[in-house]
């Protein structure tokens, strides 16, 4: 697995239920990353290499995964496998997510019956298809089959875990994560928030820097970069108006957060229609 460590924002605000089928071609699904919605992983055929929290589990046809949110993660479909990938928000499973508020389990991947890992995976192929396909909500005449499929699966996993109470510091760095969500276009520090939760400024930082091996900073611009990134595809705003929007502070922060993460300069991604 690649180090670093990024915040798959779409999968935290933006969307309320993504599947597709990765295969070995996919490089996207390898780079360890974290969000706000759950995700299931279902080995259909092959292996899959899955890393969840640091552990490195081999998963065959048949093996499943329930990712729960903000859970660095990542995995790599094997030579000929084939895996389907389903992220979801927690409405959608409010009872099943009610049972691990403050828990998770020992060993996230388990095998479902076979009559239930063939039932989801029919249903979500019926109903979605093999590529990629994300919606902001399920349309109402899918939703009931859905939920159908989810808490199936769910109540498998449920069977099977050995559920444990979470570490407070991850609790506490969920609640980070979610403060820049809400505040990422305001001039904000950790330094802020310490103050303001009542912690240890150092404690904070170190704790951070290890759980997501990534820096407050470069996650604060991976939100607003976002955020910049959909008004420089949706709409003609100008530059500067773009970076102040985002919660940048000048257009040269926007541009070289822009070239870090992007490789290219605002206005070059805009000529080029690179978004």
């Amino acid at each position: 697995m690649k180090n670093t460590v990024y915040h798959q924002i779409e999968n935290t605000s933006t969307y309320e239920f993504c599947t597709d089928v990765a295969t070995q071609t996919d490089q996207r699904t390898e780079t360890p990353h974290f969000h706000k919605n759950f995700e299931i992983l279902a080995v259909i055929q092959g292996e899959c290499r899955c890393e969840i929290e640091g552990k490195e589990y081999l998963m065959r046809g048949g093996d499943m995964a329930f990712i729960l949110p903000f859970q660095i993660h990542g995995f790599c479909a094997l030579q000929g496998a084939e895996v389907r990938r389903v992220t979801l928000h927690d409405h959608l499973i409010w009872s099943l997510a009610s049972a691990l508020n403050e828990k998770k389990p020992c060993d996230p991947t388990f095998r479902p019956s076979t009559i239930v890992k063939q039932f989801f995976l029919d249903q979500l192929h019926a109903l979605f298809g093999d590529k990629a396909n994300c919606v902001r909500r399920i349309p109402e005449q899918q939703r009931m089959m859905v939920k159908g499929c989810l808490y199936i699966i769910g109540s498998e996993f449920l069977n099977q875990a050995q559920l444990e109470p979470s570490r407070s510091a991850d609790a506490l760095m969920t609640d980070i994560v979610q403060y820049i969500a809400n505040h990422y276009k305001n001039d904000i520090s950790l330094r802020d928030i310490a103050i303001e939760k009542g912690y240890s400024y150092h404690y904070l930082s170190r704790t951070f820097n290890r759980i997501f091996n990534i820096s407050f900073k470069s996650m604060l611009n991976q939100y607003r970069m976002e955020h910049a990134h959909f008004l420089l595809q949706d709409t003609q705003l100008p530059i500067a108006q773009i970076a102040f929007e985002s919660g940048f502070q000048s257009i040269r922060s926007l541009d070289h957060v822009c070239r870090e993460i992007y490789g290219r300069s605002p206005k070059e991604m805009r000529q080029n229609h690179y978004v």
